[in-house]
């Protein structure tokens, strides 16, 4: 028999949960502790975020440990915790409104169900593993879900120069492009599994519109970072959403946990890599940043985020 656990309080919302699950002939469980289960029993989770729900930070790890699939539940709708819920492991964050037909649909989706119960949207998935600097070149009717990795999305110039223009990690959404004058190029910056769906497949799914939505405030953050006037406020700018996309909390500030060397990021804001190194050095001069590690896992850690960060850290 297919349990059911609902991670959170039981409210209305969870009540009106529990009695879909029951007409669908699953076991309920509604806690808000992670609960010890006999590990032959077949459990679905569904963590409803910001109803008494563990932190995401223990979560993620006790439910891999366990193999567990799990949906999130994004009861207050809260932009912050969607990436940090994707990044915890779960397969789909579900927007608040969500009715119980659909997070039970969501749930049969998930991968291990029987394929006669996967809705055609999913079945339609595809993935594909790529190594650190291959390129990836996706039909212009495709939509990519980066599942583990970080996707480098650049603009190539007819001299072969590039513009930066963004880094998408896992539970990120990424869009085919046309191949046209724009020379949009996506590459892996890391290794990195691809999912592909297509446009009417990735539409159907119920939290597509808040993950695109995401996507586009990003784009649009990247580019007002990319368009102040001063050196040293587009790389602090730029790197302040890197620290919201991958950051970690670190004795020094706010660590940004993905490699980017001085050349991209003389790529990303318009400058010389020896202008990025000499205002680079300005700012660890300055306290504002400083450098950890040496070769690969080299990082940049940010002293302090900007009052108006998105706050979309990895706490």
């Amino acid at each position: 028999m297919r349990h059911i656990i609902y991670l959170g309080a039981l409210d209305r919302a969870a009540m009106d949960l529990a009695a879909a699950v029951s007409a669908s002939g699953a076991g309920f469980i509604c806690t808000t502790q992670l609960p010890d289960l006999n590990p032959a029993m077949h459990v679905q989770l569904v963590a409803g975020l910001g109803a008494q729900s563990p932190p995401l930070s223990m979560l993620g790890p006790a439910l891999a440990a366990r193999r567990w699939q799990w949906l999130a539940w994004n009861r207050n709708d809260d932009p912050a915790l969607v990436i940090a819920a994707y990044q915890a492991g779960a397969t789909a964050v579900l927007p608040g409104a969500s009715p119980p037909e659909l997070i039970l649909q969501r749930l049969e989706a998930q991968p291990g169900a029987a394929l006669a119960d996967v809705p055609d949207a999913a079945a339609r998935l595809r993935k594909h593993s790529y190594q650190r600097g291959e390129q990836i070149a996706p039909e212009s009717n495709t939509v990519l879900e980066v599942g583990a990795g970080v996707v480098a999305i650049s603009m190539v110039h007819a001299d072969g120069a590039e513009v930066l223009l963004g880094l998408c990690g896992p539970g990120q959404t990424l869009v085919g492009h046309p191949h046209d004058a724009c020379s949009l190029q996506l590459r892996a910056h890391t290794d990195v599994e691809i999912s592909f769906n297509s446009w009417e497949g990735a539409c159907a799914l119920p939290d597509f519109p808040l993950r695109l939505r995401l996507r586009m405030q990003q784009m649009e953050a990247w580019a007002a970072m990319q368009a102040r006037p001063h050196l040293d406020q587009r790389i602090m700018g730029l790197l302040a959403l890197l620290a919201e996309q991958f950051g970690e909390v670190h004795a020094s500030g706010h660590l940004v946990n993905v490699r980017i060397t001085h050349a991209q990021l003389a790529a990303a804001v318009g400058a010389t890599r020896t202008t990025i190194t000499r205002t680079l050095g300005d700012l660890r001069t300055r306290g504002e940043l400083v450098q950890v590690g040496k070769g690969e896992a080299e990082r940049f850690c940010l002293t302090a985020l900007p009052a108006n960060s998105s706050h979309l850290l990895r706490h």
